[in-house]
């Protein structure tokens, strides 16, 4: 079975005329929904938002998580979900009385995540983080305790990415804590990963705009190596 056309899908055969071979031969059958090959096709449908091609790895995900007080967070929103890795570890980390609200514009993303977590505190949604207010507010949720997002701000508009975190902090609590992270810059990059999205975002002081303190911290071991971003309201 072929992959569907798709822009991001289609581009990266031009810039790089030998991966069209390597596309085409990762599985799309009926139950190859596991594995980093599912997570780089899927990807590609919405690479603008996720503007990533493999999956968090466990480094990046405790960077992530490290400055939410699970003991005291009852409400969770976590944007841009993919296979799960960052959620099963914010569901191990959770307290018992907890809800996540994980948003996700992937429907193949939600059904895998469903089929293998099966935990009353998880609420998938399907829909785009832009309408995080209106989500949320036919919930019946008001403020979130942390909002851990992995978006990638890097790649999308500015009307885009301002809408994002504008909700996003206008729905925290008090002592609410957005997580977010950026791919490091590569000093040589590859000409196929240029061209997928703006060479560079300065994503710390645009986050500044919307939030009192902003810190950072570097994950290494991730691919490819990430800025951890922790902002407070």
């Amino acid at each position: 079975m072929s992959m569907k056309s798709d822009p991001a899908a289609d581009l990266l055969k031009q810039i790089h005329p030998g991966s069209a071979a390597w596309l085409d031969s990762i599985p799309t059958r009926r139950g190859a929904h596991t594995g980093r090959g599912f997570f780089f096709r899927e990807s590609l449908k919405s690479l603008s938002v996720t503007a990533s091609l493999f999956p968090s790895s466990r480094f990046l995900a405790s960077a992530l998580l490290r400055p939410i007080d699970f003991d005291r967070a009852r409400i969770i929103v976590e944007l841009g979900m993919g296979t799960g890795a960052i959620t099963t570890e914010i569901l191990r980390r959770m307290a018992p009385g907890s809800m996540l609200f994980a948003i996700e514009v992937n429907p193949a993303f939600i059904a895998h995540v469903r089929s293998k977590v099966h935990d009353s505190r998880f609420v998938p949604i399907a829909g785009r983080a832009e309408r995080l207010g209106s989500i949320l507010g036919k919930r019946g949720v008001r403020r979130a305790d942390a909002i851990v997002s992995s978006l990638g701000l890097t790649s999308m508009a500015h009307d885009q990415r301002a809408s994002i975190v504008g909700q996003a902090a206008e729905h925290l609590g008090e002592n609410g804590v957005l997580t977010q992270y950026q791919y490091l810059p590569a000093s040589a990059k590859p000409k196929w990963v240029r061209a997928l999205g703006p060479k560079h975002f300065a994503e710390e002081s645009f986050l500044r705009e919307y939030f009192r303190e902003v810190r950072s911290e570097r994950v290494i071991w991730n691919l490819p190596p990430a800025k951890v971003y922790t902002c407070r309201p």
